[in-house]
């Protein structure tokens, strides 16, 4: 086919980790042909999202330049992270950068399922998704860990690929460590590295380090000497040692971290620090290159100032238009269109692909205009909910003949649960360091002997940013309250209003009473939650959800529906994983509170309160599932490669050439880990195969090695 007759050679829609990992792989292998061959290949990003920056100087951005060098060089909409540490930093988070009507530009957004009922209330399906809209996607808000799954989620017989990924000669752990490197330096690094394994390129110049490594973030100010260990159990973590405690090197560490590590250690041998996707130095390189470093706010899921944290926008601007100081764009064949919309893929009778999208106006958001684009190859990457979305438009719509009916199938919440104990014995300090520092896996080999593997499932620490902090503090009470009472909504109303009214008149008071004894109603956003510990857990959830499209007026857009065996409706929070996490969590609860108390954590989404907003709900962030990889169209959208099926064919692998997922929709299986590192595997494998079909390597590969012996 002629360059000509198409827009773009690839449309890549989305730029979390599945777009941006394939994205600029596959940009450096049509760059590479372009210089070759003299032909004008050319990648195109559509994000639906804006550019977000810290608005506060940095190490490496002293003038707070980077605004202007993409609002004003680049003509690029662009919006500054809320900055202020209070509640008006919490007023700033609801009120700017929650994406909703008039607002379609905002970086947050909440996800609801269910039928509408009156006053706008929610009859929900059991299920909410908080989920980013902004360049760079899921990496905006994501809390920084690099995680891998044990090696057992992949001998689950829906996982096509098995135990091992096969790709031209490379394995499952060879992506996951090109995945850790493209993080935590930068992907063109990762991807020069692998070429070059002898560190000579001849003639290919090797990029820069965008990033400064993965690290292990649980000292109080970088550069610290923390008293760990390796663990015998677990390969690669570190660990407090509880048995050498040797005061004051134990002191150094954030008190969240030592408290979660210390009495973890009584309860599974399986913990450890988490790889945080973060940088913690404050120079690299010979000479040293001085590049932005951890502050601990505790702040990375509303936006750290000091611009530490491994953001893919980063890598993409880096990339796109080069950067501050004259540094020249790294890959002149990718570019990438903000504020775009996509509706619908239209597979096109030669073969290629028309993308019909909306393009949002970035002074009023809420206006857009149609538009369309052309490409040989499409690869979707609009994360779980916006890839499931957009293909179930496209099998209603049969825009993409011979869909799986798989679509929407295998939908899981990743077993995700959100926890709060409301009161602990010791100091916790929530708003100090990045939002996570350490994990605990229950139910693994390493954790005990006898372990069930289906049980399996991790508890992590989890900060608060302290434009939160007064309000979960002070909220606390409340939670507890709605936690025990009756379930009646009028109930429920009245009995926020009362607390309302009494704290109300708490405030008007302190400042009269302040002189005689201080007021907690004065104290600090730190001191508020001083002594509580909130955790994030995950477990392998059975994976049996189904997301469909909206049917009647009152229907959100799309649906989530759950069945047990005998395809009976379910709750998703009646999945037996939930009752394996908080039986662990019952059991970090004794080791945390006050002797007599008999405070248990708390989740607020399950209580009377989530009841009030839309019903009791799982609070998802990690959503899995929706396209599933699969042997053949009868049990997966794509393959293991993410090439999507063609159903029409009697062989049951045919694929619909040009066409690819990658990102968390193709996940077959709850992963009970944070899946970042996961997405970013899978998607710079399926690279690497978009790379093989467009025949753009370097050197030409055989395509029975290439993939697999199919």
């Amino acid at each position: 086919m002629a360059e000509s007759e198409r827009d773009r050679t690839v449309v890549v829609i989305g730029s979390g980790f599945g777009g941006t990992m394939t994205a600029l792989a596959v940009a450096r292998a049509l760059e590479k042909r372009n210089q070759r061959e003299g032909r004008h290949d050319s990648v195109l990003i559509l994000e639906r999202g804006a550019w977000w920056t810290t608005p506060a100087p940095t190490v490496q951005d002293p003038d707070v330049a980077t605004y202007k060098f993409l609002a004003e060089d680049h003509k690029q909409p662009v919006h500054y992270w809320a900055s202020a540490e209070s509640f008006r930093g919490l007023i700033d988070l609801y009120t700017r950068c929650f994406r909703r009507w008039r607002n379609e530009d905002g970086l947050y957004d909440l996800v609801t399922f269910g039928k509408r009922g009156l006053f706008g209330m929610l009859k929900g399906d059991g299920v909410s998704i908080m989920r980013a809209s902004g360049v760079g996607g899921g990496s905006l808000v994501y809390s920084n860990i690099t995680i891998k799954p044990p090696d057992f989620i992949f001998e689950d017989p829906r996982w096509p690929t098995g135990t091992t990924w096969y790709h031209d000669g490379k394995r499952h752990s060879d992506y996951f460590e090109l995945a850790r490197r493209a993080i935590g330096d930068g992907i063109l690094l990762a991807l020069w590295e692998r070429d070059n394994p002898q560190g000579s390129a001849g003639s290919d110049p090797k990029p820069g380090a965008v990033n400064t490594g993965l690290s292990n973030i649980v000292t109080r100010s970088t550069g610290l000497a923390a008293n760990w260990r390796q663990p015998p159990t677990v390969p690669g973590a570190l660990q407090l040692d509880p048995a050498a405690k040797q005061p004051p090197v134990d002191e150094l560490w954030i008190d969240r971290a030592r408290i979660f590590q210390r009495e973890m250690s009584k309860l599974t041998d399986d913990y450890g620090t988490v790889d945080s996707s973060i940088n913690d130095k404050a120079t690299v390189g010979d000479p040293p290159a001085a590049r932005n470093y951890c502050e601990r706010h505790g702040r990375c899921n509303v936006g750290r100032l000091p611009g530490a944290r491994h953001t893919l926008n980063k890598q993409l601007m880096r990339a796109i238009y080069g950067g501050l100081h004259n540094r020249p764009p790294e890959m002149p064949a990718l570019s990438l269109e903000p504020l775009t919309e996509v509706e619908l893929i239209e597979k096109l009778d030669d073969g290629g692909y028309r993308i019909h999208y909306r393009r949002r106006r970035a002074d009023k958001p809420w206006r857009s205009q149609a538009a369309t684009v052309t490409a040989d190859t499409v690869i979707v990457a609009a994360g779980c909910v916006g890839t499931t979305e957009l293909m179930l438009q496209c099998k209603e719509a049969d825009s993409i003949p011979g869909l799986s009916d798989c679509v929407g199938a295998s939908f899981s919440t990743n077993g995700d649960y959100l926890d709060f104990l409301p009161k602990t014995k010791s100091p916790v300090s929530l708003t100090r360091g990045p939002v996570t520092t350490s994990f605990a896996h229950f139910n693994t080999p390493e954790h005990r002997d006898d372990a069930d593997l289906s049980k399996f499932h991790t508890i992590e620490d989890q900060g608060i940013p302290r434009a939160l902090a007064s309000v979960v503090g002070a909220g606390a009470p409340l939670l507890r309250s709605l936690s025990k009472g009756r379930r009646k909504p009028l109930w429920i109303v009245w009995t926020i209003t009362r607390y309302a009214r009494k704290r109300l008149g708490e405030y008007v008071r302190a400042p009269f009473r302040n002189r005689d004894e201080r007021q907690l109603q004065l104290a600090s956003e730190d001191e508020q939650v001083m002594n509580m510990m909130c955790i994030a857990a995950m477990g392998r959830e059975r994976s049996t959800g189904r997301l469909r499209l909206g049917r009647g007026w009152r229907d959100t857009t799309l649906r989530a529906e759950r069945r047990n065996d005998g395809g009976e409706p379910e709750r998703f929070e009646d999945d037996p994983i939930y009752d394996e996490i908080r039986a662990s969590l019952g059991r970090f609860a004794e080791a945390l509170r006050p002797e007599g108390d008999k405070a248990e954590f708390e989740n607020p989404f399950l209580t009377g309160l989530g009841q009030l907003f839309g019903g009791r709900s799982i609070a998802l962030t990690h959503p899995l599932g929706g396209c599933r990889m699969g042997h053949s169209p009868e049990y997966g959208v794509v393959d293991e490669f993410g090439r999507v099926f063609d159903k029409r064919a009697d062989d049951g692998k045919s694929v619909h050439r040009g066409l690819y997922i990658a990102d968390a929709s193709i996940i077959p299986t709850a992963l009970a880990v944070n899946p970042s590192l996961t997405i970013s595997a899978l998607a710079l494998r399926t690279a690497d195969t978009v790379i093989d079909d467009l025949g753009a390597a370097a050197k030409p590969t055989n395509a029975a090695t290439a993939h697999g012996g199919r």
